[in-house]
């Protein structure tokens, strides 16, 4: 594909339920022969199968932490792969492909949510049959993804972008003359309904769906006299989400194009020749002021997607021409909406997708998902680790105690005791993290010597990146 300044969809948060249980990991992996430095193996790029995506994917987070991504596959008529990821792992478990009714042809960008644990809905839009009950399909799955009912007609809006509000799948589509087209559907009575929502009737391309409060937060773009602008509406909880008259315009933002949007982020790029990246958070009423993504300035081939994670931390992936190296997928994080950020990380080469979503937990860890191959990127929370030794000096025969914490604590988690010989670290013994992430280890001085020790806290890999403690020194007199 040829990659555009047009966005990669971007999911709300809000269609993860990410609440990651700690669970005790293995541990570090240390060969006979040491490792050097701090190895971080499963932090790469994966491709999740062979078969290429046909229409942009979406993925989201079971409450234990394993994922389900969905995106069409060209086998078959408007077939919709899926694939379950347990948590950790860079192969799918399940591998269930969505049949369409009457052979119809996909249509739109198929949405993955998980409303509460094992419950997994997928909505994707089909041509064109003319039923009137319409095109969209919506299949449910009570065991996690493995397999699904038949699907029920849910009405007729293409399926670009959308997002789980409350217990309702709110959606539009893109490149629409007629603006902004709303459907919502209701997972507890699935079906077409009577009106669609129209707030904004000037031309839509890019679109974004989000979520505020159980709130339907809709955004889009379309072209002025001289510039391109942003129109973003909101509907209360409690609306009716397919009337028009729920809607009321929260945002105008001249100049500027949408690129994506994720729970109250919205996140635009300048059109008047600046070409910086700009977000902005909802408050209810308004918008904070707009904060530039560090490295987005400039133009150029480049694709982006936002994702606002359940503890309100907001992320921005880009794959751009001009970064270094070109066309690796970049993540940068903010928690308070843009006044600062995070170091940008590499998350690996993308240059085969022009097209990103992700589900990440409250750590702002997960997966991004890339449906050009398709292929997982990895995104690690980091981890801290404290520590210490005491006493620093004993004599042979006598014994002291590694201690400290790992950050964020996770009661079980492994630790692992590692001391350096020759400028490679062996592991020594490993132990658990309990409350408030606390740990310790015995050492006995077994022979005189200054010694290096560290601690390695390794979560199942996939979610935390292991935390290095630094470097201390034990000295065991004779």
């Amino acid at each position: 594909m040829t990659l555009g300044r047009r966005s990669g969809l971007a999911l709300s948060a809000a269609s993860a339920i990410c609440l990651i249980t700690a669970l005790a990991g293995t541990a570090v992996a240390s060969p006979s022969a040491g490792v050097k430095g701090d190895p971080q193996p499963e932090l790469k790029p994966f491709k999740l199968g062979i078969l290429n995506a046909t229409t942009p994917g979406s993925i989201a987070m079971e409450p234990d932490g394993s994922l389900v991504a969905a995106y069409g596959i060209g086998v078959g008529n408007g077939r919709t792969l899926i694939c379950v990821l347990d948590r950790g792992k860079s192969a799918c478990s399940d591998k269930p492909v969505l049949t369409p009714l009457d052979n119809e042809d996909a249509e739109g960008s198929p949405q993955v949510f998980i409303p509460s644990a094992n419950h997994v809905d997928v909505l994707a839009s089909m041509c064109c049959d003319a039923n009137p009950a319409g095109d969209d399909l919506l299949y449910e799955s009570t065991n996690g993804g493995k397999s699904f009912g038949a699907p029920v007609r849910v009405g007729n809006v293409s399926v670009g972008v959308a997002a789980l509000v409350g217990n309702n799948i709110v959606f539009t589509s893109g490149d629409n003359g007629a603006g902004q087209v709303i459907e919502s559907v209701s997972l507890a009575a699935p079906g077409p309904p009577a009106t669609t929502a129209n707030p904004v009737t000037k031309e839509a391309f890019d679109v974004g769906v989000g979520s505020y409060r159980d709130g339907a937060l809709v955004g889009s773009d379309s072209s002025g006299a001289s510039f391109d602008s942003t129109y973003v509406t909101f509907a209360p909880k409690g609306s009716d989400f397919n009337a028009t008259s729920s809607y009321h315009l929260v945002g105008t933002f001249s100049k500027e194009d949408l690129l994506g949007m994720s729970g109250s982020a919205v996140l635009t790029i300048q059109t008047d020749g600046h070409s910086s990246a700009e977000l902005r958070l909802f408050n209810g009423t308004g918008f904070s002021a707009p904060r530039s993504v560090p490295g987005s300035a400039g133009g150029g081939p480049e694709w982006f997607s936002v994702d606002q994670d359940p503890s309100g931390a907001v992320h921005v992936f880009s794959s751009r021409g001009l970064a270094n190296p070109s066309y690796d997928l970049i993540e940068r994080s903010t928690t308070n909406g843009g006044k600062t950020w995070s170091a940008p990380v590499d998350l690996g080469d993308a240059i085969a997708d022009t097209n990103f979503s992700a589900a990440l937990d409250s750590h702002g860890s997960g997966l991004g998902l890339g449906t050009g191959a398709p292929t997982g990127y990895p995104v690690l929370a980091a981890q801290g680790v404290s520590f210490k030794i005491t006493p620093g000096s004993i004599h042979k025969g006598k014994s002291a105690t590694a201690s400290g914490k790992g950050s964020p604590g996770a009661v079980g988690r492994v630790v692992t005791l590692q001391v350096e010989r020759s400028g490679k670290w062996y592991n020594v013994a490993t132990t658990h993290e309990k409350s408030g992430g606390s740990f310790s280890f015995k050492i006995k001085g077994s022979s005189a010597g200054s010694f290096s020790y560290r601690a390695v806290a390794a979560d199942l890999a996939g979610y935390l990146q292991y935390g290095y403690s630094n470097a201390k020194s034990l000295h065991v007199t004779g």
